[in-house]
């Protein structure tokens, strides 16, 4: 059976990792969402990505249905972002990202003001 699950080389898992991209790299916000990313020297590395969700957000099951809708969005869309990028989102309002064509809009929207995004995949 195939599994639909963001694979181990396209996820973040190391603290020094988030360090590297929250305190070394670039920022930007929009519609209730924070993107972090990094462009390392690696050109041929997948894009890794991470969602962090603080305990404001509201409970566990908000929680882990924000985080599966932008992992969701990003397995839909990441192959649209550069490589070698690392990427950590943090939603900050739940009521934006009910859906997740909302998740995929944001995430897009936020790759795109970035210069993230392959320039084929920009023209769509």
């Amino acid at each position: 059976m195939r599994s639909y699950g963001l694979p181990r080389k396209h996820r973040l898992h190391l603290k020094r990792d988030f360090e590297q991209v929250i305190q070394g790299g670039f920022k930007l916000q929009y519609n209730g969402i924070i993107l972090w990313w990094r462009s390392g020297p690696e050109v041929n590395r997948p894009v890794r990505f991470a969602v962090v969700v603080s305990r404001k957000l509201g409970p566990a099951v908000v929680r882990n249905r924000i985080k599966r809708l932008l992992r969701e969005a990003f397995r839909l869309n990441g192959k649209d972002i550069k490589l070698g990028t690392d990427l950590v989102v943090s939603p900050r309002e739940s009521e934006k990202l009910i859906h997740v064509h909302a998740a995929q809009e944001a995430l897009k929207t936020l790759c795109g003001k970035a210069a993230l995004l392959n320039s084929s995949s920009e023209k769509k």
